[in-house]
């Protein structure tokens, strides 16, 4: 984990471990990883006032994948335990009433505890962050990944060239594969 990221986990009170009440906003077939940035366009009035609490407190909220996308008011167990937790970024109001908004992934986080509330999802979270190992088998593991992933890059018209230029640049491992797995189009 670099002095940077570290530095983002300090001043937003995260750490190793720690459990963190937060708002919670299931995505529908959509993945949000740690380091990554996008917009996400929300108009479920129970995600919205997740959205709402979240901007009140700390601009911090647990974003997690549905297991289906069709669902319109999923329940704990359509939910999978293990998301991100995010930095909403901006909030953006558009014209037919749904919330455009850019979050920015931080950490891990797994689901303790649903609590009770009406009005959105909230739920107990606890820090999952990534735990730096470095040794020859792993450097070797990276190499063959971006190997991989380059020969995909040939084989696929949605992903620039210019990416794999980026990724070759990560040294972290945990971050590679998960810039790696947001850029591979897979259900």
């Amino acid at each position: 984990m670099s002095s940077v990221h570290l530095e983002v986990l300090e001043t937003m009170g995260l750490g190793k471990g720690k459990v963190q009440r937060l708002p919670l906003l299931p995505l529908r077939g959509l993945i949000v990883y740690p380091s990554m940035v996008l917009h996400l366009d929300v108009g479920r009035e129970k995600s919205i006032k997740a959205l709402e609490k979240a901007m009140l407190e700390g601009n911090t909220i647990l974003l997690s994948t549905q297991s289906e996308v069709g669902i319109e008011d999923p329940t704990q167990d359509d939910i999978y335990r293990v998301g991100t937790i995010s930095r909403i970024r901006q909030m953006l109001k558009l014209p037919n009433g749904t919330i455009r908004v850019l979050v920015e992934g931080i950490i891990r986080g797994r689901i303790e505890e649903y609590l009770d509330n009406k009005e959105f999802y909230e739920v107990m979270v606890r820090h999952l962050p990534e735990e730096e190992v470095m040794d020859t088998e792993i450097h070797a593991l990276m190499r063959s990944v971006l190997n991989q992933f380059e020969h995909y890059l040939h084989l696929s018209k949605k992903v620039s060239p210019e990416t794999l230029t980026a990724v070759s640049d990560i040294s972290e491992p945990g971050r590679l594969a998960d810039v790696i797995s947001s850029h591979l189009s897979l259900k």
